[in-house]
């Protein structure tokens, strides 16, 4: 494990401070975006989140993970990518149909997934299975 995140920090680069875009209905087959709130100094909450942009493949270049912190781009990665956060580690990785893996890490405790934009493929299929637990792949 250790060896996979060293691997991980050298494909890891600055951000660009831009801000995060929100998310777009037409983006829905070429774009993932997660959310994690985590607690901060003097009591504020601190919200990241991690946006993959999947038309990278279109043009054979390699898919990349951007971490925006309070809206604001601190960091991007090629996949798989591993970011620093308070607290712990987001891991994501990604497989031939989409995001395989966005988890929170952290140094004690249990892993948790971060939640998925509502409006994003991945929150509209969360909400599906919600509504019909019978029909979803995720209760079989």
């Amino acid at each position: 494990m250790v060896l996979k995140q060293w691997a991980a920090s050298r494909r890891l680069e600055p951000g660009d401070g831009r801000e995060l875009q929100r998310f777009r209905r037409w983006q829905l087959p070429l774009r993932s975006l997660f959310w994690l709130r985590l607690p901060g100094d003097a009591g504020h909450a601190r919200l990241y989140a991690v946006d993959v942009r999947h038309w990278a493949r279109l043009d054979n270049s390699r898919v990349r993970a951007h971490l925006f912190l309070d809206g604001r781009h601190v960091a991007e990665s090629k996949l798989p990518a591993v970011f620093p956060v308070d607290g712990g580690v987001i891991e994501v990785a990604m497989s031939d149909y989409g995001v395989k893996r966005c988890h929170y890490r952290p140094r004690e405790g249990q892993p948790r997934q971060l939640t998925p934009d509502p409006t994003s493929a991945e929150g509209r299929r969360a909400r599906f299975g919600v509504r019909h637990p019978g029909l979803s792949r995720r209760n079989r």
